[in-house]
């Protein structure tokens, strides 16, 4: 089980402590959703697309009976607009029956805003930086692949106008603290993340310019079993740094030796920083064509000092996706992706030749040997691939054993006339994503040839005019290529949303 009645019990009490120092009863939720389904499959895993970027709530394997369940209370308009003190809360229950069966709490959360400013704890799903957030083959650091982490948060979350500027320059961002794995090849290590984006043009300008960074990094915890890295200069004891020191090392990203670090730090911590460091740092700009708008976005990758020098700057997502102003539109969205991470920034990594400092090795690192993941997902991007052992054991030496990739990815949303067919409502949403992958491997092992792969899904939500809103949504997905078994998948669910707009 993914969580405790501790934690339960401990965020729980933070809403309802919340709550009455105001004075005020604990307000009830305006949101309400339940959904019950099923996924199958031709052979036992889950087709990629149906499990990615799912936030971590769909199993691997088939078949699974799934339940989901939530309620959440968003902010009183009012009460911002007074510039008073407001909370909000979240829930959300997934139980799946199958082979991979678990009971997972996706989102468990309460935030306090005051003017722009909030504070939050608990779990939340995101996703972060400029990309699409329905259509999108993943943001690079942090796209909604992986279950949420628990993190305390501090935020600007909506982009708010700078004094002076007329509304012109506007801001968001965040600074977070949050907890890792408890048990891995690191125990018990820990989140540092911030972010931080601008705008440049009101939100009715015909053209806005964005640009910003998503930021974290994993540090501090134990490493369960020393022996496996047998090399001190990469790790001296089973203890990581985790003094409040060496957390202002790993928010600042700089090394400023103290009397005493020399002989607890190893010199992999000082040439690498303090943690495992990596993001993106993206540029965008939206424009209103009037019956349309044009999205066009770009991020670019950090894992060690490849991108301050431009070596690795070949790589990055780049995406274009254009909107149809019409809700109706048999074609709304249209969006095209090309992610690359085959640079790297080189082959070679030498610490003291700015042109040869490469070899990123995306995701993976050599004291957090778990990588740049969470329950056994990658937290980032999915095209770079957890190496689970032949019997899907975890983990294999390595997180990932394929993060030199190439992929060409597109999405469509859109919605279909149904006249009223059988007991359905007039129109059918869709929505359908599209992925060619080439596969190479990673710099330390290339794959004999390079793998080709296609995955696609596509899905239809109906609202079922004879039972009083209840939506019935469809998927089907397919695998074919080289890196996963030919399949074909399928989910059948029915969904329920309730909106109470009271008082509270």
């Amino acid at each position: 089980m993914i969580f405790s009645t501790k934690n339960l019990l401990q965020t729980t009490s933070i809403l309802v402590i919340a709550q009455s120092l105001k004075g005020q009863p604990l307000r009830t939720p305006q949101y309400y959703e339940a959904e019950i389904g099923g996924y199958t499959a031709a052979f036992n895993r889950t087709p990629f697309w149906l499990q990615t970027n799912q936030f971590g709530v769909v199993p691997t394997k088939t078949p699974i009976f799934s339940t989901r369940v939530g309620a959440s209370a968003s902010y009183d308009t009012a009460r911002l607009n007074a510039r008073k003190l407001d909370i909000g809360y979240g829930i959300r229950m997934v139980s799946n029956i199958g082979p991979a069966g678990n009971l997972i709490l996706p989102e468990l959360y309460v935030k306090a805003r005051y003017r722009s400013l909030e504070l939050s704890i608990g779990r939340r799903q995101e996703i972060l930086g400029l990309a699409d957030t329905t259509l999108s083959s993943g943001s690079y650091s942090w796209s909604g692949n992986a279950l949420p982490l628990p993190k305390i948060q501090l935020a600007i979350p909506v982009f708010t106008a700078i004094p002076l500027t007329k509304g012109w320059v506007s801001f968001k961002g965040s600074f977070a603290h949050g907890y890792m794995n408890p048990t891995g090849f690191v125990n018990h290590s820990m989140l540092h993340q911030n972010t931080l984006y601008f705008r440049v043009g009101r939100e009715q300008d015909v053209i806005r310019v964005y640009g910003g960074f998503t930021h974290q990094a994993i540090w501090g915890g134990k490493i369960a079993d020393l022996t496996l890295i047998n090399n001190p200069d990469v790790a001296k004891e089973n203890q990581l740094p985790s003094r409040f020191r060496d957390y202002i090392y790993v928010v600042s990203g700089l090394r400023l030796p103290g009397p005493d670090d020399e002989k607890r730090l190893t010199n992999f911590d000082y040439t690498n920083r303090i943690g495992n460091h990596l993001g993106n740092i993206d540029v965008g700009a939206e424009i209103d064509l009037v019956r349309y708008s044009l999205f066009l976005y770009r991020q670019s990758f950090f894992d060690d000092g490849s991108l301050y020098y431009l070596l690795n700057i070949a790589d990055g997502l780049n995406g274009i996706r254009l909107r149809r102003n019409n809700p109706d539109a048999l074609v709304r969205d249209l969006l095209v992706e090309y992610l690359n991470t085959t640079s790297q920034g080189g082959s070679q990594f030498v610490i003291d030749d700015p042109l040869r400092r490469g070899r990123d090795n995306y995701f993976n690192h050599s004291q957090f040997r778990d990588g740049w993941s969470y329950k056994q997902r990658a937290i980032g991007t999915p095209f770079i691939t957890p190496a689970l052992g032949p019997g899907g054991e975890w983990p294999y030496g390595t997180f990932t054993n394929n993060n030199r990739v190439r992929v060409t990815h597109v999405g469509l949303a859109g919605s279909l006339p149904t006249a009223g067919w059988l007991f359905f409502a007039d129109r059918v949403q869709y929505q359908a994503k599209f992925s060619v992958s080439r596969n190479y491997g990673t710099y330390d092992v290339l794959f004999p040839s390079p793998l080709n792969q296609f995955s696609g899904i596509i899905n239809f939500t109906a609202p079922i005019n004879t039972l009083n809103g209840l939506l019935l949504s469809t998927s089907v997905a397919v695998d074919a290529g080289q890196l996963y078994t030919n399949n074909i998948g399928l989910y059948i669910g029915v969904r329920k949303v309730w909106h109470n707009i009271g008082k509270r």
